[in-house]
């Protein structure tokens, strides 16, 4: 019997052991099919539990790339640092992206248009995802014409959160609508807008809607119009391809798109469009190097005395948005700016002139006098360097050889080593204001500031500190001393005799007064050993003292004396100071004798214009008295209105530039003409500049042309206070210089009668 029959009933009752048989038989069928059953039950829970183990962690890591909650109330882009003037104006910026916030009430209503027309009509009216444009996508992938689906709210997700990434995947787009939809819940719909239009990016690394429009219009984002709008919208779509500076025709196709979306969802007229759309792309491009850069060169100083700051503080300078408050008046660093730019131009065609005999190549005398310079410049270069392997060759003469054999390469060398250089910086003397600044002639290519970092020798503007030690000893600006050289022995026998390139027509005996305004060397001279406490000496160690006393006036007033040789030359000025700090020590004489150190930074905020730190002046107790400050300043009036009989050497500024108003000042020039100054003090106002060669090598031919302070540097600061000074939006102020309460300035006792009878023969 097989096992599939049917048990046999007579055998299976009569048999036991048939009996167990077949019973044993049954037992085995129903546990097989158990065992079946429960496998299969088995199976199905395992790939149940798989399967939500698998949806957990995707769960789990989709989550994990999202942004967390506090992200997403606090979203942080890179947001540039801006500096400004104290009248509003960005000087400078520092940044990653080149992005300034702004609000939405401050973004032209043409832009807001133009962008939920463009890229998420129904963006009002859903909740961060429009489920139409994104059921539709499969539709139009199939149909052979994808389309993106993102709304506002989903590209505002990508742009803020880099967690969520960018790359075409499932994963990538679930984050990124989930991320959208959180955002919805989190803010209103004008500031999800808000958020966009200040973190996408524009051609030309322009990053929000203010720097695009700065950037491409030249205009705040506000004032943009309908075509300018749409321009910029169009971009997003690819801010290369549509980029309106490099591809224009692009560009405006692209906009007429854009515009032609606002006209279908409500936004422009039909006959408005018609008009608009036959219009060129007209750009007013502002490139990021220029674009909000009134002043590279104090943007730069800046940069360097707040970074530190930050640092300590936990603020990122590059991406948190600050705001730096200076005391630069925008007006008068408009005017600084173009007068250096003007003045160093015809400066340079002169300069050049100077140097080149009739006929000869460029500054051929230059080279003639001095051969040894050109190898000292080529040895400075590239070329150079990259020479000896160029040439195989390990012989200095060979590679001179070569590259003195290009010509073209000779002619930029000399060219720009022979640039002459400038700087100009205006200090409010109440305050220490630092009011317009200056550095040099193009940032772009040269980054060293002629304000603050250059320190040259000072030469006659060093002379006001030894004449207030005199006037503070006790000499009247009506004393006399003789005009003519005294020399003086050192322990070595050697013998110092410094003198003027000539002497003065006139009475030997010349005051003081006089002696400042010509910026007469013989009269100087012949102070220092009546300050030292020594008159009549010949013994030059007996002026130590005197060259001490000097070193420590100039020091009080502001100029770093630390590094330099004290010795008695310093009086004519071998000492080195930079302008910022010569300028800095005239606003002492200015201020009645009170030093401020200069103030560049008032304040800095955050982002939401929160005060983070102030800065005020820092004043110091009086220098020199109210009496020798009004003094000095009485004289140095003479270097520009002259006197009875003499001509100051800062005549120039009344006949050349007609400054009428009260002024006083003081020019400078360098052994070998080498550094040309002038300062001029006005009661609300301290201004200096600086000429000269880049490298101290490069200076003019000699004292008798433009190698003066007088005719290149004082040009510069005439300039300025014209432009200045007839600027009717401007602050210039006309005020003269007052004496302090009570004061009567001294008379010469031996002349005092005859300018009695003089004042009543010219009816004064």
């Amino acid at each position: 019997m097989s096992n599939n029959s049917e048990p046999d009933n007579d055998r299976y009752f009569n048999d036991p052991e048939y009996r167990k048989k077949i019973r044993e038989q049954k037992n085995g069928n129903h546990n097989n099919s158990r065992s079946t059953l429960k496998i299969v039950l088995y199976g199905l829970l395992a790939l149940l539990l798989i399967g939500l183990f698998a949806a957990g962690s995707y769960t789990v890591y989709l989550f994990q790339g999202l942004p967390s909650l506090e992200m997403l109330d606090n979203p942080r882009t890179a947001t540039a640092s801006v500096v400004k003037s104290r009248d509003g104006a960005i000087l400078d910026r520092y940044y990653i992206e080149n992005r300034t916030d702004i609000r939405i009430d401050e973004i032209s209503p043409n832009v807001i248009n133009a962008l939920v027309a463009t890229e998420d009509h129904r963006f009002y009216n859903h909740w961060g995802m429009d489920m139409y444009r994104t059921l539709a996508i499969p539709i139009h992938v199939l149909r052979g014409r994808p389309q993106g689906g993102s709304t506002i709210s989903q590209q505002l997700a990508r742009n803020l959160y880099r967690e969520i990434g960018r790359e075409f995947s499932v994963t990538r787009k679930f984050r990124e609508m989930i991320t959208a939809i959180q955002i919805e819940n989190n803010y209103t719909k004008n500031e999800i807008i808000e958020m966009y239009l200040n973190t996408v990016e524009f051609s030309n690394s322009a990053f929000g809607i203010e720097m695009a429009a700065q950037t491409h219009f030249g205009k705040p984002a506000r004032d943009l119009t309908v075509t300018e709008a749409a321009t910029l919208i169009g971009t997003l779509r690819a801010v290369s391809f549509y980029n309106p500076r490099s591809n224009p025709d692009n560009a405006a196709r692209r906009r007429n798109i854009v515009m032609s979306q606002m006209v279908k969802h409500g936004f422009l007229i039909p006959e408005v469009f018609a008009n608009l759309r036959e219009e060129p792309v007209n750009l007013n491009y502002q490139p990021p190097s220029r674009s909000g850069r009134e002043s590279r060169y104090f943007g730069e100083y800046v940069r360097q005395q707040v970074l530190k700051w930050t640092q300590e503080h936990g603020y990122d300078l590059y991406a948190d948005g600050l705001t730096i408050h200076t005391s630069i008046d925008s007006r008068m660093q408009r005017h600084a700016e173009r007068a250096v730019r003007e003045k160093l131009d015809s400066l340079q065609v002169l300069f050049e002139r100077e140097w080149t005999s009739p006929g000869g190549d460029y500054m051929n005398n230059l080279w003639e006098d001095f051969p040894a310079f050109l190898n000292s410049f080529i040895r400075q270069t590239d070329r150079y360097k990259n020479g000896f392997a160029e040439y195989n060759t390990d012989q200095e003469s060979v590679v001179f050889e070569n590259l003195k054999a290009d010509e073209a390469f000779i002619d930029s060398l000399k060219r720009a080593r022979t640039r002459l250089e400038a700087g100009f910086v205006a200090l409010d003397p109440n305050n220490g204001n630092v009011l317009a600044w200056v550095g040099g002639s193009d940032y772009g290519t040269r980054q060293f500031d002629h304000v603050y970092q250059s320190r040259r020798q000072t030469g006659s503007t060093f002379k006001p500190f030894v004449y207030a030690v005199a006037v503070d000893n006790g000499y009247m600006p009506y004393h006399r001393f003789s005009k003519y050289p005294v020399s003086f022995i050192d322990r070595s026998g050697n013998h110092w005799r410094p003198r003027d390139p000539t002497v003065p027509d006139g009475p030997e005996m010349v005051p003081l007064r006089e002696g400042l305004a010509r910026s007469l060397n013989n009269v100087t001279v012949r102070l220092l050993p009546e300050i030292a406490g020594a008159p009549g000496t010949n013994r030059l160690e007996d002026l130590d003292s005197a060259a001490r006393m000097i070193a420590q006036m100039a020091d009080n007033l502001g100029i770093d004396m630390s590094n330099e040789r004290i010795v008695p030359s310093i009086a004519l000025g071998t000492a080195q100071a930079s302008l910022l700090e010569l300028v800095s020590a005239y606003t002492t004489f200015a201020n009645e004798g009170v030093h401020i150190d200069p103030v560049a930074i008032t304040r800095i905020e955050d982002k939401e214009g929160n005060v983070l730190v102030e800065y005020h002046p820092e004043y110091t107790q009086e220098v020199i008295s109210p009496e020798t400050a009004y003094m000095m300043v009485d004289m140095m009036r003479g270097v520009i209105r002259g006197g009875d009989g003499f001509h100051g050497t800062g005549v120039r500024l009344r006949n050349v530039y007609n400054v009428r108003q009260d002024v006083a000042g003081k020019t400078g020039t360098t052994q070998n003409s080498a550094d040309n100054w002038f300062v001029a003090m006005m009661p609300h106002i301290v201004m200096g500049s600086w000429v000269g060669g880049e490298d101290r090598r490069i200076r003019f031919p000699n004292s008798r042309g433009i190698g003066q302070g007088a005719r290149s540097a004082l040009p510069i600061v005439g300039q300025f206070i014209d432009y200045a000074s007839n600027d009717p939006d401007g602050t210039w102020s006309f005020d003269a210089f007052e004496p302090p309460p009570g004061f009567i300035m001294p008379e010469d006792p031996d002349q005092r009668e005859t300018r009695e009878e003089r004042r009543g023969r010219i009816g004064w």
